[in-house]
């Protein structure tokens, strides 16, 4: 199940490549999943390469994870965005994120 990859790439900071909606394969950079009060949940991610929709290849984009239809296991590790802030609010509530370097450097 592609959630599971998603919340494995979470853990342990890694890239995921993706494609959406049938569109083309996309890298991104995962940072958090929001539930929706539907129930519906988005992958907040970091998009630094591939197939784009709207003409802008990188940046932030939010991919509903219904509509993901391939999903694979990056190599590479990334460190969370400085730009990053995971916040509950009108469009959900986070159920899951990247984990920080503080979060990781604090554990036993």
């Amino acid at each position: 199940m592609s959630r599971a990859i998603v919340l494995q790439a979470l853990e342990e900071r890694r890239v995921l490549r993706i494609v959406y909606a049938y569109g083309g394969m996309r890298m991104i950079q995962p940072h958090a999943i929001l539930r929706k009060a539907d129930g519906t949940e988005l992958l907040e991610a970091f998009q630094v390469q591939g197939f784009t929709e709207g003409g802008v290849e990188h940046g932030w984009k939010n991919f509903e994870l219904s509509r993901l239809h391939q999903v694979e296991l990056g190599e590479e590790r990334f460190e969370p965005r400085r730009d990053f802030k995971p916040v509950s609010g009108a469009h959900g509530v986070v159920v899951a994120g990247v984990r920080t370097m503080e979060q990781v450097e604090g554990e036993p």
